[in-house]
């Protein structure tokens, strides 16, 4: 895991190049503490921070291989086999590192490098003889890579502060975007390749981006879209469904120990990271460790469940358990680890999982993407109700109209609050034709119920591509859904959480259920094995197997913390700073009419559009206004929160 930046055909000399090359590598050098490096040839410039996990003397880069030059970040986890068939065409390799074997394969194959590597990557590779830049970002968006145009050229990097470093020759195009703003209130993150800046974007999961320094043309093609397996639609049981997934689940977990410093495992007793950490546990030759994290707030408290799979497997737990001082002590950190505004609130107890798991180790794996690929989540049961509604005419309209009768919230502390939040999902997702419910069912809420907190409302491009992603997907509803997901929602909202979290405390996450071939087996299993009854059937059955029916049978709690509370209390005066009328005006993006306490009008009923409010008002602070400090200061608790407990099972 490292951070990657560069540019090409920007009009600097020697002097300037290596000035902004040195500023892109300051801006990433929390994504890579164990060294950097930097290439300026022919009009392009390259830098590269690393964190070392692979070949740890010899793995350095930029990396170098006949008329090539790459920087990149991320891990090929099938790197020794496909080095051995270099070897075996008579290549001699001269590390071990999967950087080379990328570089070598590519100057084999240039145009179609990418279709054998199993893994996650943001790359770029300077290809003199062909005289252009390559740009390839991995088939699901683990890793993130930020692009901007500038005149006949292009600056990129893996956040948005490596590109910021090179403001002065893009023009206009950090100007922020209103719409995206908007946006990032209704969905709690900037959605589709769009960021908050103006001329900034996302180099979508599986494109790749060439600029040919002869003409500045520049060029994005598609090299993969996520396919179901044909294999996986003729299975006809919920036994031979798992027979399945389950050797595939173990290979990737195989794999992702590839690894010359010990691999950890996050673990919440959820059904995805109990198993990912069973796998990694099967195959590893030493010990892997599991870290968890468990809340004071038992509504919240994940702990219980960690213990009971980690005592099963056999497996070291670490827990640290966390009040609500300790929580809000780290969220000033937390909030400003991010370059862009985000909203989901899960990434604070992600934050300080990384935190606790960085301090000893290099490495973790996750559960993420079980819930994308197998149907997980309460609106893919919406989506499913779909098909019954059609049944009997009129009905899915009906039930719409009734619903959106009843009161709505965006809070989930209480039972009343949850239900009448998943009344609200239900509404949404009922309204109007397949496509107009998608949408609604990836936002928090609609872009009607956020203009209000606002200067500039907009937003409806970026819901157009929301939309168009949906539309364009093959397949049945169901499966449509879950495709435009995992192009969506899945890189901009939980792997950006994962990456910004992790990378902030020096820790590579790493996510065997995004392993292609898994991905491809879900989306072709026939829906009653995968949405069924409950969601994620296929995985339910596997975790039964391996720990028993009772753990089986919990409720899906997901990882996250009541800011709903906190907005009307412990950060009441936070907010009454950051939506100061005089704060609001310098920046003109959110409405004065949060100002003079007029945020808690909202409070009773949306809460979590508060906490959206917050987290781009602290953006706004953080790079547009005085910096990380002032964010800090504006976010301080009331007072200095205790110690937080860690105990070893």
């Amino acid at each position: 895991m490292c951070g990657i930046a560069g540019f090409a055909q920007l009009a600097v000399g020697d002097d300037e190049a290596a000035r902004l090359l040195d500023a892109m590598t300051t801006a990433l050098a929390h994504r890579g503490p164990d060294g950097h490096g930097r290439y300026w040839r022919g009009g392009v410039g390259l830098a590269h921070t690393r964190l070392a996990i692979v070949d740890v003397a010899r793995g350095v880069q930029p990396m170098h291989a006949g008329d090539a030059t790459i920087v990149y970040n991320g891990e090929v986890y099938n790197a020794p086999a496909l080095r051995a068939e270099l070897e075996a065409d008579g290549e001699r390799c001269a590390t071990t590192s999967d950087t080379e074997v990328v570089l070598r394969r590519y100057l084999r194959d240039p145009d179609g490098f990418e279709a054998g590597l199993v893994g996650m990557w943001a790359l770029a590779i300077h290809d003199r003889r062909r005289q252009r830049l390559l740009l390839s970002r991995d088939r699901f968006g683990i890793k993130p890579l930020f692009v901007a145009r500038a005149g006949r050229g292009l600056v990129f990097g893996s956040e948005l502060g490596a590109v910021r470093a090179a403001a002065g020759y893009l023009p206009g195009a950090l100007a922020v975007d209103l719409d995206a703003a908007h946006a990032m209130l209704a969905w709690g993150y900037v959605p589709e390749d769009r960021t908050i800046y103006q001329g900034v974007r996302r180099l979508p999961p599986g494109a790749r981006l060439e600029l040919d320094l002869a003409t500045g043309a520049l060029r994005e093609t598609v090299y993969y879209r996520p396919r179901a397996d044909p294999d996986a639609a003729r299975v006809a049981s919920l036994d031979e469904a798992a027979d399945l997934i389950a050797p595939l689940i173990a290979r990737a977990g195989r794999e992702h120990l590839e690894s010359d410093v010990p691999v950890a495992a996050f673990l919440s007793g959820g059904i995805d990271s109990s198993l990912v950490l069973a796998a990694a546990a099967d195959a590893s030759a030493r010990p892997v460790r599991a870290f968890a994290i468990g809340f004071a707030d038992p509504r919240f408290d994940e702990a219980p469940h960690a213990r009971a799979v980690a005592q099963r497997l056999g497996v070291a737990l670490d827990v640290e358990v966390l009040d609500e001082r300790a929580l809000l002590a780290a969220l000033p950190d937390a909030l400003t680890a991010y370059d862009e505004p985000f909203g989901d609130s899960s990434s604070l107890a992600t934050f300080v999982l990384a935190r606790l798991v960085g301090a000893s180790h290099k490495v973790a794996l996750g559960g993420d993407g079980g819930d994308e690929i197998f149907a997980g989540y309460k609106k893919h049961r919406i989506v499913g109700l779909w098909d019954a509604a059609d049944r009997v005419p009129g009905a899915r309209a009906l039930a719409a109209a009734a619903l959106a009768r009843l009161p709505t919230r965006t809070d989930r502390t209480t039972k009343v609050g949850k239900l009448l939040r998943t009344v609200g999902r239900l509404a949404g997702g009922l309204a109007g034709d397949d496509t107009t419910g998608y949408v609604a069912l990836t936002q928090v809420a609609s872009l009607a119920r956020t203009a209000p907190l606002v200067v500039h409302p907009g937003g409806g491009a970026l819901a157009a591509q929301v939309a168009a992603r949906f539309t364009d997907a093959p397949g049945d509803r169901l499966r449509r859904t879950l495709t435009a997901d995992l192009g969506n929602v899945l890189p901009n909202d939980m792997l950006t959480k994962v990456d910004r979290a992790t990378m902030a405390r020096q820790l590579e996450a790493r996510v065997p259920l995004l392993d292609h071939r898994i991905v491809e087996a879900g989306l072709g299993l026939p829906r009653r094995f995968t949405l069924g009854t409950r969601g994620k059937e296929v995985m339910r059955h596997l975790f039964a197997r391996r720990f028993g029916v009772e753990l089986a049978r919990r409720k899906k709690q997901g990882f996250s913390v009541p800011v709903e509370r906190w907005l009307g209390t412990v950060l009441a005066p936070a907010c009454d700073r950051l939506f100061a009328r005089a704060r609001l005006a310098r920046y003109g993006v959110l409405s004065p009419a949060l100002a003079d306490g007029g945020h808690r009008a909202w409070l009773a009923e949306h809460p979590y559009l508060v906490w959206h409010a917050l987290a781009l008002a602290a953006w706004c602070e953080l790079a547009l206004g005085d910096g990380p400090d002032a964010v800090r200061a504006l976010l301080a608790p009331p007072a200095r929160a205790p110690s937080p407990t860690v105990a070893a099972r």
